[in-house]
């Protein structure tokens, strides 16, 4: 009955979310460049950048989603948050 309620826990902590940011009104159904975020201690007051111009050039970009994945989720619950990544994507023009 214990490990019923550890799995729940789990299934429910690491629920998945997107955000996404259209800078053009339009969006691209291939990104230009995926990756992970490593944050520890659930992101609080971290950030990550990332300059434009050398993923997208003079292109510019067109949209940003990020979000956490499944996998994202659990590893960020199996560790109660002290590693919490995320996942985004960056579209081109």
């Amino acid at each position: 009955m214990k490990k019923i309620w550890v799995l729940t826990a789990i299934l429910m902590l690491s629920a998945c979310s997107t955000q996404r940011f259209d800078l053009d009104g339009r969006h691209a159904t291939i990104p230009s460049y995926e990756g992970t975020s490593h944050f520890i201690f659930w992101g609080i007051g971290q950030e990550k950048d990332y300059n434009p111009r050398e993923i997208c050039g003079a292109k510019g970009i067109s949209s940003i989603d990020t979000h956490h994945s499944f996998l994202d989720g659990l590893f960020g619950a199996i560790t109660w948050g002290i590693y919490a990544p995320e996942s985004y994507a960056i579209y081109c023009k």
